[in-house]
């Protein structure tokens, strides 16, 4: 099956606005097989919009139309796709009597550009949006099926995931003779993409039904594992052996599959230990407890922490001796010691984790030039580790890795038995 996805507006090709759904939508129709061969941005032109509409309907089994249903005057998809079909726009009344509905509920009368957005091609089957206003409809140009989605982001996943994917998926079931599919995103850290690669290609030879891919996210790196087979089962049987080789290459490297996410991975770790954590961020200014406290949850394990950004707040909040910096300075290995353990102390936790370091542009010495971190974890019954980071980049990626290696400390030692050196 040939699915194309189609995104209009003019916010799009000028760089206002990003396209989120697009990439949403291309995920969750690889769930089920499907590749996507080409998404189309196209502005605020009829002629443009009406000229991609036909050329992805003659290429496509399946095409995903977002953006352009609403009530302002540069919204005007559905006349693209009544042209497109050579079909007129005729009014939907159900459509209607959902938008007055909708208007006398929030106390105004309808207006007549709100009413424009019942107007769909003759023909068009309609679904009701069940978080907005704009409907979803679907054309028939040939072979072809047409979803019309509007483009805000709430509302397009709401009708993906409710209409378009369950219809998607039936279509897809008819077909004789399909090639069946599985897939798998492994979540790495700590790992550079080249040394990932190099050591998860011998592993393809072996499994010759799965495809390995790659992705960088930074801070991490995700090898994505693609299974192809005449059936279901043997397409999941297939996966599951490459992920079990890729695992055991990769160990401690993999934190996670598919939509998990680091933050709330080691909230489960930190959960499941009974283990508690403070904070002393210096270069990383908090980000740390940014990517904790996203987790609900959060003040189960994580009991505070300091953005000691500065010498007399690194002694005052995280216990830093004055003469400790005075001979080493804020970025050292003691001192990023005795944040650590200074943090732990005040806070009365099981870990106490600790981060500083150059992030740039200016700063830096010869001995530790901008790029240089120190990440050191203070354990309960345990030496305190520190290590020290070389990191290339601008000042945002120093601290996006600052605070991923500070974190993964914390998550090797959760994965490690007490009992072990």
């Amino acid at each position: 099956m040939r699915v194309e996805l189609l995104c209009t507006g003019d916010e799009l090709v000028t760089g206002l606005t990003t396209d989120t759904n697009s990439p949403y939508l291309e995920a969750r129709l690889f769930e089920l097989g499907i590749k996507v061969t080409r998404v189309v941005l196209v502005g605020d032109v009829r002629e443009d919009i009406t000229g991609a509409l036909k050329e992805a309907a003659h290429r496509a089994d399946v095409v995903i139309v977002s953006g352009g249903l609403g009530p302002t005057a540069d919204d005007f998809t559905a006349e693209c796709a009544a042209a497109a079909a050579g079909v007129p726009l005729v009014e939907d009344t159900r459509t209607l009597q959902f938008l007055r509905e909708r208007a006398r509920k929030q106390g105004r009368e309808l207006l007549p550009n709100v009413a424009r957005m019942a107007l769909v091609p003759q023909g068009s089957e309609v679904v009701l949006n069940p978080v907005g206003a704009a409907p979803l409809f679907i054309v028939r140009m040939g072979g072809c099926q047409l979803f019309f989605l509007p483009g805000v982001p709430r509302e397009y996943r709401a009708l993906v995931d409710g209409e378009v994917l369950p219809r998607v998926r039936e279509e897809l079931e008819k077909r004789p003779g399909r090639t069946y599919r599985a897939f798998r995103l492994l979540r790495t850290v700590g790992i550079p993409e080249s040394v990932l690669d190099a050591r998860v290609t011998p592993l393809a030879a072996a499994h010759p039904r799965v495809v390995f891919g790659f992705r960088t996210h930074a801070p991490e790196n995700q090898l994505k594992l693609m299974a192809e087979a005449p059936s279901q089962s043997e397409a999941d049987a297939a996966l599951a052996a490459a992920e079990k080789a890729a695992r055991q290459e990769l160990g401690l490297a993999v934190y996670g599959a598919d939509g998990d996410t680091y933050p709330v991975v080691l909230a489960k770790l930190l959960t499941e230990a009974k283990a508690t954590l403070s904070l002393a961020e210096s270069c990383t200014g908090g980000l740390i407890a940014a990517q904790l406290t996203g987790v609900s949850g959060a003040s189960n394990f994580l009991l505070g922490g300091a953005v000691v950004y500065t010498e007399p707040m690194k002694t005052a909040w995280a216990g830093v001796p004055p003469e400790l910096l005075a001979t080493y300075g804020a970025v050292s290995r003691p001192v990023a010691v005795a944040m650590a353990e200074g943090i732990r102390a005040a806070c009365g936790t099981t870990h106490g984790l600790s981060v500083t370091g150059f992030a740039g542009p200016t700063g830096g010495t010869p001995e530790d030039p901008v790029g240089t971190v120190y990440c050191a974890l203070a354990a309960e019954g345990a030496p305190t580790r520190c290590e020290r980071f070389s990191i290339a980049g601008d000042r945002d990626l120093v601290r996006l890795f600052a605070a991923s290696y500070a974190l993964e400390l914390l998550r090797e030692r959760l994965l490690t038995p007490p009992s072990a050196p």
